[in-house]
C-alpha cells in the first residue's frame, strides 16, 4: 500500500522532475543547434565527449581490475556502451558541418542527432544526479541516502536519459532546425520545443515519482538490495 508520505515525497520529486526535465529540454536543443551551426562548438564538443567517454571507460575498467570482477562484468556493461556512445558522439561532432548535411534526407540526419542528443542528455542527467546528491548530503546534518544511489535508480535514469535524448534528437532532426537560415533558427527552435517541452516533463516527472518510489522500497528492505554503482556515478 502506498504511504501518504510516499505520495508527498514523490508529489515533490516528480515535481522538480518536471522542472529538471524542462531545462534539459531547452538545454539539449540549444546544445544540438550550436553543434550544427558553429565549427568552434562542434570541435569543442567532439573533444569534450571523447575525453569525457574515456574517463568513463578508464573508471569502469579500472575498477574491474581492482575489485577482481571480470572484464565485461554485466553490472557495468551498462555504464560502459554509455561511454562507447559518447565517444562516437565526439567523433560524429568533428564530421557534423553544417554544409554536409544541408538538404540531406532525414534518414541520415535523424540518427546522427539521435546519437547526439542521447550523449548531450546523458552527461546532463548525471551531472543533475550528482548536484542533487550532494546538495541534499550537504543539507542534511546525519548521514542519509544518496538521491540516486542502488542499481535500479540507476539503470532507471539510463534508461530515462536515453528515451529523452533519442526523442530530442529525432524530432530536432525531422524538423530540420538546424537547415533553416541564421535568422529563423529561433522560430525553428521555438517550433520544436513545443514538442519537447512536454516530452522532457513527462520524462523528468516520471522519473523524480519512480526514483522516490524506488528509494522507499528499498529503504523498507533494510538496505537488502546492493548498489554497488556509487563509484561509477
Amino acid at each position: 500500500m502506498v504511504s501518504p508520505e510516499l505520495i508527498f515525497n514523490g508529489s515533490i520529486s516528480g515535481f522538480v522532475g518536471v522542472l529538471l526535465g524542462v531545462v534539459i529540454s531547452l538545454i539539449v536543443n540549444c546544445t544540438l543547434v550550436e553543434i550544427s551551426i558553429s565549427g568552434f562548438f562542434a570541435a569543442y564538443f567532439g573533444i569534450l565527449f571523447i575525453i569525457v567517454g574515456g574517463i568513463i571507460l578508464w573508471r569502469i575498467f579500472s575498477q574491474e581490475s581492482t575489485e577482481g570482477l571480470p572484464p565485461g562484468s554485466s553490472k557495468r556493461q551498462p555504464l560502459a556502451a554509455f561511454g562507447i556512445l559518447i565517444i562516437v558522439s565526439g567523433v560524429i561532432c568533428f564530421t557534423l558541418e553544417q554544409q554536409w548535411y544541408r538538404g540531406t534526407s532525414p534518414v541520415l540526419k535523424v540518427p546522427l542527432y539521435m546519437v547526439l542528443g542521447t550523449s548531450v542528455a546523458f552527461a546532463l542527467t548525471f551531472s543533475v544526479v550528482d548536484l542533487v546528491n550532494y546538495v541534499l548530503g550537504f543539507l542534511q546534518v546525519s548521514v542519509a541516502k544518496p538521491f540516486v544511489e542502488s542499481a535500479s535508480q540507476v539503470h532507471m535514469v539510463l534508461g530515462a536519459a536515453l528515451a529523452m535524448g533519442a526523442l530530442f534528437g529525432f524530432i530536432f532532426g525531422v524538423l530540420d532546425v538546424e537547415d533553416e537560415v541564421s535568422y529563423q533558427i529561433r522560430l525553428a527552435l521555438l517550433r520544436e520545443e513545443r514538442y519537447c517541452y512536454p516530452v522532457g516533463a513527462i520524462l523528468g516527472g516520471a522519473v523524480g515519482f519512480t526514483n522516490e518510489y524506488i528509494r522507499d522500497a528499498e529503504e523498507k528492505c533494510g538496505g537488502r538490495i546492493p548498489s554497488g554503482y556509487d563509484d561509477d556515478i
